[in-house]
């Protein structure tokens, strides 16, 4: 009697990821695995079949003719496997990341970062928290983010860094830096440039006052560009259309800040992933 033979799903899967994606490293990532497991598991299902699938040179991984006709094949059974198993025991549950980033480096400057993620990761759910470093980083501790970005003095580093930047004044004049009390705002109470730039101020008898805290760029930024207060900010971040202030403001210099990535001990292949692409593509308008 002949046994029948039954071929595996996930050999299947990684075979059709490299056709979808032209490669087997885009395979790869697409499915969080490593080029050489993935590469594994093709030569598996050509042995299973015995027949070579795919052609791999330095130029790329094309399919071969046997490759070519089986593909809409193992995509049948796959897509019958997935509506059987979705009939059966309802939807996959897709893997959530949740990423962490500072109000002021959010929207444009991390839209990017998550656009490449889409590309290359489109079954994982991505949940952006923006909030100030301070609270971003007490999330992080109680294990609510998976990853973040943080910012904090250069010598209170504990991450790992990405980049060094200078923080500086922006305000809409000169005049404004004569008032006393010197009249700022701030994104948050939280923000993480407060206690600097109160121990700055107070090192040079500037007396202060906080004007505003709103939790949002826009605004704290069209509070800054109507001139009613000042504020600090990344100077790699700083908008085309805002004036940033000299040391001849008669302010005194502000220190350099440190941009850090945290990334849970713990954290999922998606989680990974994206700290990855932040690694690698960095944000926009952030020096290295």
């Amino acid at each position: 009697m002949t046994h029948p033979r039954t071929v595996d799903l996930v050999l299947l899967r990684s075979f059709v990821a490299i056709a979808r994606s032209g490669s087997i490293s885009a395979a790869a990532r697409h499915l969080h695995l490593t080029q050489g497991g993935i590469s594994q598991q093709v030569k598996r299902l050509e042995a299973f079949f015995g027949c070579q699938l795919l052609d791999r040179d330095p130029a790329g991984t094309r399919l071969t003719d046997r490759g070519r006709d089986f593909l809409p094949k193992a995509r049948r059974l796959l897509d019958l496997n997935d509506s059987l198993c979705g009939e059966m025991i309802g939807p996959a549950l897709p893997e959530t990341v949740r990423v962490g980033v500072p109000h002021d480096m959010g929207g444009s400057h991390f839209a990017p970062v998550l656009k490449v993620f889409a590309q290359q990761h489109p079954d994982v759910e991505v949940i952006v928290v923006s909030g100030s470093s301070v609270d971003l980083m007490n999330d992080f501790s109680k294990g609510l983010i998976d990853l973040t970005i943080s910012q904090c003095p250069e010598d209170e580093g504990v991450g790992e860094r990405l980049s060094l930047e200078p923080l500086v004044w922006i305000g809409h004049s000169q005049q404004l830096c004569i008032q006393r009390p010197l009249p700022l705002c701030f994104i948050t109470p939280t923000c993480t440039f407060r206690r600097t730039v109160f121990s700055r101020l107070g090192e040079v008898d500037i007396s202060w006052r906080v004007i505003f805290e709103n939790a949002s760029v826009d605004t704290t930024l069209a509070t800054v560009k109507s001139g009613l207060a000042l504020t600090p900010w990344l100077r790699s971040l700083v908008p085309d259309d805002f004036q940033m202030l000299g040391t001849d403001s008669g302010l005194p210099l502000l220190p350099d800040f440190a941009i850090e990535l945290h990334v849970s001990p713990t954290a999922a292949q998606g989680a990974l992933a994206m700290a990855e692409i932040i690694r690698s593509h960095g944000l926009p308008n952030t020096s290295s």
